[in-house]
């Protein structure tokens, strides 16, 4: 399985993850945070993905997750602050997964993992 790796630019953030969220469906992410300081821990393993968002004003990443079959509220909300770079990776099909990469002003990455993805936007 081959795949692509891209790097979104800085001024199209905002409208991806806005498009991305209105596709999402019924998805489920694992999210992965790497650190020189934290080494590698599973913040979130297998919960459904309801929403990425970039504010631009605050400079902040929002990754908003639940858990399966409790509509009633977010049960994960991680923040990325001053986000510096983002890469997407996809496969060659849409049916494959989607892998999201956001890496901070302190050098840690968080790590998006999304399993059968929608339809990506084109960012």
């Amino acid at each position: 399985m081959a795949t692509t790796t891209r790097e979104l630019p800085r001024e199209t953030w905002r409208e991806y993850f806005d498009e991305l969220s209105r596709t999402l469906g019924t998805v489920e992410a694992t999210v992965e945070v790497i650190g020189r300081d934290l080494g590698s821990q599973t913040e979130a393993e297998r919960l459904l993905l309801t929403g990425i968002t970039y504010d631009d004003r605050d400079d902040v990443l929002v990754i908003g997750l639940d858990s399966p079959g409790d509509e009633t509220k977010e049960d994960l909300e991680r923040v990325v602050d001053r986000p510096r770079r983002i890469q997407i990776a996809t496969g060659e099909t849409p049916s494959e997964e989607l892998t999201i990469n956001v890496e901070d002003g302190e050098g840690h990455q968080t790590i998006v993992h999304v399993e059968r993805p929608p339809a990506l936007p084109k960012g």
